[in-house]
């Protein structure tokens, strides 16, 4: 037997023998009012009611010493029955949850069969009031029953039931009082206990959602203090979070060097949520990209912080393969399109199957350009000399092309073929072609200048049908138009002397009104056995060539 318990033991032992000392001496007394007095004070001092108070009070003191539901119910009922000498004893609650105590333990219930009576434990659960000693005749009849409900505030949840089938009378007026402000105590304990079980249950269930987000997350104390570090964040930064939770926030700037900063400013601010893209580093050193959203997190002891962390080192890397890719293609198409059409490396790099053999008829405007007597000119001067000269030119003749929205073809030798409508075909390609032809003729004219050499060009035009699209083979094609308007413009080109563009009437009618002085003329054109009929645009400024820019 324990200390406590031999003392309380030999309490009701000192209380008895007092209480007989007293009777023995009121007995030898003549006084009728002492001996009165001791006999009353004998019937309402029970050394036994005592004794069952004072372990009932300690049997309390154990119950509210476990925070577990089933743990409290199981000492709660066991010390009732082992208190009040019952031999069985069951605690009900209004949610199902029951357990079941005999004196004597386990071993005891063997021979104990009859289920206590769920008409006693319903009635006092749905009226609140204790029940002594009923006699129950539809079950086997318990010589002494008491059941008191517990009850927190004014909600009863459960009760207390405790039986005898050896002992009648078992549970004295003493006990009911006795064991009504000992079932408040184990709802007390009962309500504190699912309240942690509540709370626990809570816990464990947001630890689980922490685990399952994808995201870092990281909450810190109002005094700063890591609290969480939930598994994505344990990922992110390769350390465990048993090594951050407990640890000052002064341990995230070792991962993220700007938070200490970050964090202070976000507190400055009045905790109002932030956010922010930082580098940040791995436990083993190796770099990220991190993004993190800071929130306030309120709780009883003030105001803390939860942090969010989201990893984009992959995208920011992808992102700039992405941006670097771009910029490599855009210079590959920049580059190819210096030796191919804009349209057609637009094509290639938008879908490379889409470029086939074979062409499609429209309406072009043909421009030829040559430089005049540049062969004889060159054959006098070094070949480095007539690279620069002929790079000028073209640099100059390649931007007038460009500048009226015209398709340069081919160069070939000193000369070269430029397109006016397809692709794209529209109604003032012809306009567009003579006008570029009087601009060229007039940077030629300023270019002489500058190269300190004598350039003249004479220009040829045509308009006609032609075809249009990819010819050559399969390995190698170019993207051209063929047709007699590419002849035409070749042969007019040809017969036009330096200075002058010659155009052939379909090209004039098309173009409208030329301001520059021209005039009619028939031209012999080489593999043409009928003259041709022409105009010649007289190398003068033109009002049309200002107008088209």
């Amino acid at each position: 037997m324990r200390a406590r318990e031999r003392a309380e033991t030999d309490d009701e032992s000192a209380i008895a023998d007092a209480l007989e000392t007293l009777r023995a001496v009121a007995r030898d007394s003549s006084d009728v009012r002492a001996r009165s007095a001791v006999e009353e004070l004998a019937r309402r001092v029970d050394p036994a009611y005592v004794g069952k108070a004072r372990r009932l009070a300690r049997a309390a003191e154990l119950v509210n010493s476990s925070l577990d539901v089933d743990s409290v119910l199981g000492t709660a009922l066991e010390l009732a029955v082992d208190v009040m000498k019952a031999e069985r004893g069951l605690i009900v609650l209004r949610d199902g949850r029951k357990v079941v105590a005999f004196a004597g333990g386990a071993a005891a219930s063997a021979n104990y069969t009859p289920a206590p009576p769920s008409s006693v434990t319903s009635a006092v659960i749905e009226t609140g009031e204790p029940v002594f000693s009923i006699d129950d005749s539809s079950v086997p009849r318990p010589r002494s029953i008491a059941c008191v409900p517990l009850r927190v505030r004014d909600d009863v949840v459960g009760a207390v039931y405790l039986d005898s089938y050896a002992t009648a009378g078992l549970f004295k007026p003493g006990d009911r009082e006795m064991l009504a402000g000992f079932a408040h105590q184990v709802a007390l304990a009962v309500e504190n206990a699912r309240m942690f079980e509540g709370e626990r249950s809570m816990q464990a269930f947001q630890t689980r959602i922490l685990e399952a987000i994808a995201n870092g997350v990281v909450t810190l104390a109002p005094n700063r203090t890591i609290t969480t570090f939930n598994r994505a964040a344990q990922t992110t930064f390769g350390i465990p979070s048993a090594r951050m939770v407990g640890q000052s926030a002064r341990m995230l700037g070792t991962l993220i060097p700007e938070f200490p900063e970050l964090l202070d400013t976000f507190f400055e601010t009045g905790a109002v949520q932030l956010r922010a893209e930082v580098g940040a580093r791995r436990f083993d050193g190796s770099s990220l990209t991190i993004e993190i959203r800071l929130s306030p997190l309120q709780s009883n002891e003030g105001t803390g912080a939860a942090m969010v962390v989201t990893d984009v080192t992959h995208q920011r890397r992808l992102e700039e393969a992405h941006e670097a890719e771009l910029e490599k293609t855009s210079r590959i198409a920049e580059s190819f399109s210096r030796y191919l059409a804009p349209h057609v490396v637009q094509s290639l790099m938008n879908d490379p199957e889409s470029i086939t053999l074979g062409g499609e008829r429209q309406r072009a405007t043909m421009l030829f350009a040559d430089v005049r007597g540049f062969t004889s000119l060159a054959s006098q001067l070094p070949a480095e000399r007539v690279v620069e000269i002929l790079n000028s030119y073209f640099e100059e003749a390649v931007g007038v092309v460009f500048e009226y929205d015209g398709l340069l073809d081919k160069f070939y030798g000193d000369g070269l073929m430029a397109v006016f409508g397809p692709p794209r075909v529209r109604e003032d390609d012809a306009k567009r072609a003579v006008a570029a032809a009087i601009r060229l003729h007039d940077r030629v004219s300023k270019l002489e200048e500058s190269l300190n050499y004598p350039l003249r060009i004479s220009v040829g035009l045509a308009t006609g049908d032609v075809v249009a699209g990819h010819f050559g083979s399969t390995k190698r094609m170019d993207y051209t138009v063929i047709g007699d308007a590419v002849n035409l413009a070749s042969g007019l080109q040809n017969a036009a002397p330096p200075g002058a563009i010659y155009c052939d009437e379909a090209t004039m009618a098309a173009a409208g009104t030329v301001s520059r002085p021209f005039h009619r003329m028939a031209a012999r054109i080489k593999g043409r056995v009928d003259l041709v009929t022409a105009y010649a645009i007289l190398p003068e400024i033109s009002a049309l060539a200002q107008q088209a820019q």
